[in-house]
């Protein structure tokens, strides 16, 4: 046997028997270190668990201790003379209790809205006294507002904003359970972080509170990578949160997860939950302090046996040296033979450029990798291919096939000489991408001149190619950018040189491209505007820079530009920039009509509003504004314990003043009397003027319902003493109707006309006297209950009709829609106007009922009209109680479903101004989701609100009416005309049709052109008239010419 090959086994058996020791070693070394990892995790969770139980058993003496202090405090509070209202004592208990508690920062007593009564700080005025906007405090009064415990807060900046706080509240109630004020109890975080640094035990763990919400109330340590900010200040999501959410909040568990503070470092947590509290103690460490706590109980054995297995490799290697020396001397032999072939290998597989080399009849002999990657085939699949082969397809620059002559083998084959720079593109399969490749081919002669070989380099330039596409690309696309901007761009250099510029720019300064040029940036610019300096400065300093600049045109006018300019290099350092100049003439010019248009606006709402909430004649409250007044003083009456009394006061022999000494002397005589009745009520009392001879009281603070009869005496007395007007001595006597809140309990309308019913007992008792509404057995209400059953038979008998009255285009003639109006067939009066039956049941639910039953008749009309060839959108009035009902969409919806025909845009909802008072979301939420269906709104007697501009911008009101009661009266009114003005102003300013009711004259109608209100209904142009007269009545207008002509207008067509 050969020597070497025997030394080679004896080597390989020595080798085989110390690696068999050393394995043996190792199993046990791996052994006992397994044992001891458990031993070591046990030794560490244990000291973990009783550092746990130790701190959770002084935190909850702690609270403990803070709870029964608050709660002692409360109690001494709450029988301490005067209670919590005792302010000066509640201050001195507040500053004892933290005097005596070193851990307190500040504890104070504030009422259940955050106003602070009384603190421990009250002589530190940096002190806050409303905590109601603080994140804290609100969250107390959402989840905490009805616990009889204490309440931990949340950490949070104090009210300097300097440290981080708890809070503990508690509730302060009365007798009857209802809470009255809140305690707080303020201490700083870093008192917690104290405990937990005066206790060995914890020096070599993390410990912490965390809150249910999954913010941190203590953690110590504070790595040094963060700050408190965002320890205390952001929620936490790690893996405790997760697994105490999950679990219900368990009261001791453990959980292993990555810890967000230490960069995701993997930690075991011991967790035990607070007694009474919504948080959770728990201490940490990481994973691998038990790793190196491990590897210290483990390194001595370690080394030990280290230097065991040091010592048998030595013998080993010793042992087994002499024949690794006639092994390593053969492989030394068969090295140097493999050398020279490796090393060229090596150097042609490596380049980054593709080689193939061919034989002399064009066959394949050898290729490198990067020749193999760039064909798609491996190096046995090119071998021997000829140059004619399916298996690779080449493209010329043009993307056409290339000649297999074309081939750079091919040439050199052809010619014997080389070929430089051949293009050519590689097809490595039908939907492959191709690869561009630029190529040369070298023949190599064998001594004797003979053809030997035809060596092909090619290098991938397909990237190349692409970047100089996408150059192009860009170049394209940014001259056309720059030709066809609306903006002025000029391309200039540093120095202000212009460069280029663009048509917009010659079209923006009067000036060709050259004059522009030859003048630069120094021309073009006002150089006394000491914006211009400032902009190139800040350029300069940030690389672009925007504003206003004054520039100037060829022919010397001057203007103001928007300029932004910026400036960029480029690969060879050179800089250049770019200006863009937007003319803002106009831009300028329209803001400050905008806003002239705006103070013109603001006048108007504040006329409206004027004239919305008083009466013109006496400067007294009107009918809205009283409504509103008697709103707030019933609510006050409730709070307080207090009655009020609504007087209704009608002057008895006015109307015979009228007739004797004329309107303008009974004016006079109102606007008198009306001072009287003013100067007799008290300052806290309402005097409305609501018709006109008609006003209301309203005297609120009232003990009981005989407070008020010393001022109904006061106002008969006043109302019947003679007054001097004009020379002569007037005289009337006043009857009122009193009714008493809430004793009446009523609704604010209700009330009024109860009142006014009693007025009416009053006359017919003999005037000059005040009746009682008595809520039992009055009259009026058994009037009221008849009139009810009565509409209720009314529904069921179906005596409701419609009427429908014409909306039309007052300018072109155009029949624009129709208004659905309700009318009562009743057996023996008659047909009833709906102002004898409708106030009846505003507040009642008949109103809900008569709201469907007149929608289903207008559809079905709607529906009748169709099928006969006539398409005619009309509108329905909704009650106010009908929009506040939920199902409201849902009914409606309905109702379009009955009617299928009929296209839900041609109905439209007419809705008081007053009606969306209640709820502006609610109805401004119910409005959109009717307008998905397709149905239009309209405001009906739009002005006599007093929210109009704030309707406008809630409200998806397409259209506004004109309330006829200014329409009638503007061809004499200067203040109804104006109201009309401003509300046609509006319309045209928030982009909503506008239509005017009342229009009784052709007078009116043409005033209405004139002032831009095309759209009218009144008896002017037509009653309301039944559904059967309507194709009659449609027949009779278009035969007629537009109802005011166009040339008497005045008017542009």
């Amino acid at each position: 046997m050969n020597p070497s090959i025997q030394a080679s086994a004896a080597a390989s058996s020595i080798h085989k028997v110390t690696n068999l020791v050393i394995a043996s070693v190792l199993l046990m070394v791996g052994l006992y270190a397994f044992d001891e990892w458990g031993q070591v995790k046990e030794r560490e969770e244990q000291h973990m668990q009783s550092n746990l139980m130790l701190l959770t058993r002084t935190l909850d003496t702690f609270f403990l201790s803070k709870r029964a202090g608050m709660f002692s405090l409360a109690e001494t509070m709450a029988v301490s003379p005067g209670g919590i209202d005792n302010l000066a004592l509640a201050q001195q208990l507040l500053a004892d209790y933290r005097k005596h508690r070193p851990e307190v920062r500040q504890i104070s007593l504030s009422d259940m809205s955050g106003k602070v009564l009384a603190s421990s700080h009250a002589a530190d005025r940096t002190v806050q006294l409303d905590v109601a906007d603080q994140s804290g405090f609100q969250d107390f009064a959402r989840d905490a507002k009805d616990l009889h415990d204490i309440y931990l807060g949340r950490p949070q900046r104090d009210a300097q904003g300097q440290d981080w706080v708890f809070t503990l509240r508690h509730v302060l109630r009365d007798a009857q359970g209802q809470p009255r004020a809140v305690l707080t109890d303020v201490f700083p975080v870093d008192f917690l972080e104290s405990l937990w640094q005066d206790a060995p035990l914890v020096q070599q763990i993390t410990v912490g509170v965390l809150r249910d919400d999954g913010y941190l109330m203590s953690r110590y340590p504070v790595p040094a990578t963060v700050t408190k900010d965002e320890v205390y200040g952001t929620r936490r999501d790690g893996a405790l949160i997760r697994y105490l959410t999950q679990h219900r909040f368990p009261v001791q568990g453990r959980v292993e997860g990555p810890n967000a503070l230490l960069n995701g470092q993997n930690f075991i947590n011991l967790f035990h939950r607070l007694d009474k509290l919504p948080a959770t103690v728990f201490v940490g460490q990481p994973e691998i302090r038990f790793f190196q706590v491990w590897a210290r109980s483990i390194d001595t054995p370690l080394a030990l046996t280290a230097l065991l297995l040091v010592f048998i490799k030595l013998v080993s290697r010793r042992l087994a040296r002499r024949e690794q020396e006639a092994e390593q001397q053969r492989l030394a032999v068969e090295r140097v033979l493999r050398e020279s072939e490796t090393e060229q290998r090596s150097l042609i597989d490596n380049l980054m450029t593709g080689l193939v080399i061919h034989d002399a009849t064009g066959a394949v002999v050898r290729c490198n990798a990067e020749a193999s990657k760039l064909l798609g085939l491996s190096f046995e699949q090119m071998t021997g291919k000829q140059l004619i082969d399916p298996a690779w397809s080449f493209v010329n620059e043009q993307g056409a096939v290339m000649p297999v002559s074309d081939y750079p083998a091919s040439r050199v084959l052809a010619t014997r000489e080389p070929v430089n720079g051949i293009v050519g593109g590689i097809v490595s399969g039908k939907d492959a991408d191709i690869c561009w490749v630029l190529s040369r081919a070298d023949p190599w002669f064998t001594s004797d001149g003979q053809l030997d070989k035809i060596v092909v380099t090619f290098v991938d330039i397909t990237m190349r190619r692409k970047l100089t596409s996408q150059l192009q690309d860009r170049e394209l696309k940014f001259q056309a950018l720059f030709d066809n901007s609306m903006d002025a761009v000029l391309l200039t250099s540093p120095d202000g040189t212009v460069l280029a510029v663009n048509q917009a720019a010659c079209r923006l300064f009067g000036l060709s491209e050259a004059q522009i040029i030859a003048r630069g940036r120094a021309g073009l610019a006002d150089p006394t505007d000491p914006r211009l300096h400032e902009l190139l400065g800040r350029r300069e300093q940030i690389g672009q820079a925007a504003g206003l600049l004054t520039m100037v045109r060829g022919d010397g006018s001057r203007f103001t530009a928007e300029i932004s300019s910026s400036i960029y290099g480029d690969s060879e350092g050179r800089q250049y920039s770019s200006m863009i100049v937007r003319d803002m003439t106009e831009r300028l010019r329209s803001q400050a009509e905008l806003e002239a248009a705006n103070a013109q606006m603001r006048r108007i709402n504040e006329q409206l509003a004027e004239v919305a909430h008083f009466d013109m004649l006496t400067h007294l409250p009107n009918r809205v504004l009283l409504a509103d007044r008697l709103q707030q003083a019933m609510a006050h009456c409730v709070r307080r314990q207090k009655s009020l009394a609504v007087a209704f006061l009608d002057l008895d022999g006015f109307k015979d003043i009228n007739d004797r000494y004329g309107h303008a002397a009974g004016d006079e005589f109102l606007v008198a009397i009306a001072k009287r009745l003013r100067l007799a009520l008290r300052d806290g009392d309402t005097l409305a003027r609501i018709g006109g001879d008609e006003f209301v009281a309203v005297m609120s603070d009232l003990s009981t319902e005989h407070d008020c009869e010393p001022l109904l005496l006061r106002l008969l007395q006043v109302a019947a003493e003679p007054l001097q007007v004009g020379g002569n001595s007037l005289q009337v006597s006043a009857s009122i109707g009193v009714t008493i809140y809430p004793q009446d309990g009523s609704s604010s309308e209700q009330l009024i006309r109860h009142a006014d019913q009693a007025m009416y007992l009053a006359k017919q008792a003999g005037k000059n006297r005040f009746h009682l509404f008595d809520v039992a057995s009055d009259a009026a209400i058994r009037i009221k209950r008849e009139s009810l059953d009565q509409i209720a038979a009314a529904i069921a008998q179906h005596q409701l009709v419609l009427y429908y009255q014409p909306q039309v285009n007052m300018q072109t003639g155009e029949v624009v829609g129709m208004e659905a109006l309700v009318r009562w067939l009743h057996p023996e009066r008659g047909l009833l106007a709906p102002g004898q039956f409708l106030p009846v049941i505003e507040d009642h639910d008949l109103a809900i009922a008569i709201g469907e039953r007149v929608l289903d008749l207008a559809l079905s009309q709607m529906a009748q009209w169709l099928a006969a060839g006539l398409y005619m959108p009309v509108s329905v009035n909704v009650f106010s109680r009908q929009l506040q009902q939920d199902d409201f969409v849902h009914k409606l919806r309905q109702a379009l479903a009955a009617h299928p025909t009929v296209p839900s845009s041609a109905l439209e909802l007419e809705i008081v101004e007053t009606s969306a008072l209640q709820d502006m979301a609610q109805v401004s939420g119910l409005m959109h989701a009717c307008a998905e269906l397709g149905v239009r709104f309209a405001l009906d007697d739009f002005g006599t609100g007093y929210s109009s501009l704030t309707y406008l911008k809630k409200l998806p009101a397409e259209l506004l009416k004109i309330d006829q009661s200014f329409v009638r009266d503007m061809l004499d009114d200067r203040d109804d005309l104006a109201i009309v003005q401003g509300v046609v102003g509006l319309s045209k300013a928030f982009n909503r049709k506008v239509i005017a009711e009342g229009v009784e004259t052709v007078a009116h109608g043409r005033k209405l052109l004139a002032m831009g209100c095309v759209l009218g209904q009144g008896y002017g142009i037509a009653r309301p008239m039944p559904a059967q007269q309507v194709p009659g009545w449609l027949d009779q207008w278009r035969a007629q010419q537009p109802w005011v002509p166009q040339e008497d207008v005045g008017l542009p067509a």
